[in-house]
């Protein structure tokens, strides 16, 4: 059963997903903040793949992004962005450069889900120097 890391301040947010998940087969690892989950990528446990909110306190996705493809890169292709800004070019438009999903928070569920699998399927190395 693939784990999914969950990156999100709202706790509502992240219930809602989480339940969405574990319905679907998954095991998931929450972290109320883009610090937290930091915290989780040491050691040999790393997750299968990353949920996590673009609009955090602290510590945006982005931010976290960059430093999870540094201390996990094997990771940095599973990952799936949730915005409730999806729509503003200043959000979407780093993240697709990136070449990393990005979807709706408040939009169907299934599509998060769906994006997770298709995250899951490419390979779970770095790519080659």
């Amino acid at each position: 059963m693939a784990r999914i890391l969950l990156v999100d301040d709202d706790a509502s947010v992240r219930r809602v997903v989480r339940l969405t998940f574990e319905r679907g087969g998954y095991t998931v690892i929450e972290a109320s903040s883009a610090f937290e989950a930091l915290g989780m990528l040491r050691g040999d446990e790393l997750p299968d793949a990353v949920v996590c909110d673009v609009l955090m306190p602290g510590m945006t996705g982005l931010q976290f992004y960059r430093h999870l493809a540094e201390r996990a890169p094997r990771l940095r292709h599973r990952v799936v962005f949730l915005t409730g800004a999806n729509q503003d070019p200043d959000v979407h438009r780093p993240i697709e450069q990136l070449g990393v999903p990005l979807l709706g928070k408040l939009g169907d569920l299934r599509l998060v889900l769906d994006a997770v699998r298709i995250a899951l399927l490419r390979p779970d190395h770095a790519d080659p120097p």
